[in-house]
């Protein structure tokens, strides 16, 4: 149960957005305000309200911001012409679709699922674009790569202070949430590994917390790469510290994700980094393909895991086990899904209970809306490295195109990570937008030049 702080902080957050418009340039306040909802807001609260989605963390922040720049009367045009607004309202369609598909009931043993109704296209729709909207946000405010650099000091600064509490919840267990908020976001048990903790903080759980570090690690390493500070040690103390306290995460996905992301700064040119990472995000979408087609060989990566660590096998081979189970629900409706309300999820004949874990984004996806639903969502991911395999080579500046190469492994590995977990939070979606807004404005200028 929430106590009053939880909700005390949670209902002044909104004052908090428009403080920072009204103190930072629009462009730095809109990502300090995304990410430090990540941060510092409660999980797995939200408020309930008449003919809306639940509010929670990220959705207070995402609508406060449109609605404070309108009041303040700045000027801003959030759905953009171009091949994404196309997307974005195809998909808008398809959920339309799905719900006119689902309005028969539900009814297995004790459990009862209603038919959809015309409100529940309307939720799914104003879900849809709160979710996106720092997408959309990221995509209207940034217009030069320089910008990328601010983003990656601020987010390096706000990594490095959030280490702070890491340590603590490192030494005491992950606790703080519980503490400040009185709620306990996710099960304990999950959060102890190897004989120790991995903290969560404010995330609310140590994976999200994990992966959010490793991204705060590449930005780090962007710029430490262009040799620039964000404190008054050098820029390679300060990417080594981060990476020492991700190691204390104990996460292998995070960790794997960080090395990747540096060898690539490191090692790789930047025009190949971005066309690497369209490579790999194209891979990697094709997992539920492979998936149905029988060719994704789980059974011998169960075996060759399970020689270094039979629990870590176990535990792969019962999370294949319920994709199979979810993606054999899936295809019964496979074109639009079986929409919202918990229908895409497997229940006992028995006695209704929820036999399904739900971990990577994908199956989510492609339960609730189909394969149409599916290749629309990732197909607006895969946009702006499409767009940014053709821009980078008119970077002239190697700063920038070490920036807008980065850009571009966060988003790939935004998807790499939406298989086996959900792969993307706002802070990123406003990367993909920044990317997808650079690559726009590149491929432009290379347009006007050629007509000139």
């Amino acid at each position: 149960m929430p106590n009053a702080f939880a909700y005390l902080i949670f209902f002044s957050w909104p004052v908090f957005v428009l403080w920072l418009l009204f103190t930072y340039p629009v462009k730095k306040a809109v990502f300090i305000a995304i990410t430090l909802a990540i941060l510092l807001l409660p999980t797995a609260f939200s408020v309930d309200l008449p003919l809306l989605p639940p509010f929670d963390k990220n959705t207070i922040t995402v609508i406060s911001i449109p609605i404070f720049l309108f009041l303040l009367g700045k000027k801003f045009d959030i759905f953009k012409s171009g091949i994404i607004t196309k997307l974005f309202i195809v998909y808008f369609i398809a959920l339309v679709i799905t719900v006119e598909l689902n309005a028969m009931p539900i009814i297995n043993a004790t459990k009862f699922l209603p038919g959809l109704t015309h409100y529940d296209a309307f939720s799914l729709i104003i879900r849809a674009t709160l979710y996106a909207m720092p997408f959309y946000l990221g995509r209207f405010f940034s217009t030069t790569i320089k910008e990328t650099e601010d983003f990656y000091k601020l987010l390096v600064i706000m990594a490095l202070i959030y280490t702070v509490p890491m340590l603590i919840e490192l030494k005491i267990s992950p606790q703080l949430h519980y503490m400040v908020y009185g709620i306990v976001p996710a099960q304990f048990i999950q959060q102890v590994r190897d004989g120790g903790y991995r903290p969560m903080v404010f995330i609310g759980h140590g994976l999200g917390l994990a992966f959010w570090f490793s991204t705060a690690i590449v930005a780090a390493g962007a710029l430490c790469k262009n040799k620039v500070r964000t404190t008054i040690t050098s820029p390679f103390a300060t990417l080594s510290y981060l990476v020492i306290i991700l190691i204390f995460c104990k996460t292998w996905s995070a960790m794997l994700y960080a090395f990747f992301g540096l060898w690539f700064i490191y090692k790789i040119k930047p025009s190949k980094q971005v066309k690497w990472s369209f490579i790999i995000a194209i891979m990697f979408t094709l997992y539920p393909v492979a998936k149905i087609a029988n060719v994704f060989p789980q059974d011998a990566i169960i075996s060759a895991i399970s020689q270094y660590s039979p629990e870590r096998a176990q535990s792969l081979e019962f999370r294949f086990k319920n994709e199979d189970e979810m993606l054999a629900h899936a295809m019964e409706k496979p074109f639009f899904g079986w929409g919202g309300w918990g229908r895409n999820r497997i229940y006992s004949r028995e006695d209704g209970r929820d036999l399904s874990v739900i971990d990577g984004r994908w199956i989510g996806e492609l339960g609730v809306n189909g394969w149409i639903g599916f290749l629309l969502s990732y197909t607006i991911l895969l946009v702006p490295l499409y767009y940014a395999q053709k821009a980078v080579h008119y970077i002239k500046e190697p700063k920038d195109q070490v920036y807008f190469a980065s850009l571009a492994i966060v988003l790939s590995i935004c998807i790499v990570d939406s298989i086996p977990n959900t792969g993307m939070g706002p802070m990123h979606l406003f990367f993909a937008g920044v990317l997808l807004a650079q690559s726009e404005l590149l491929l432009k200028y290379k347009y006007l030049l050629k007509n000139a």
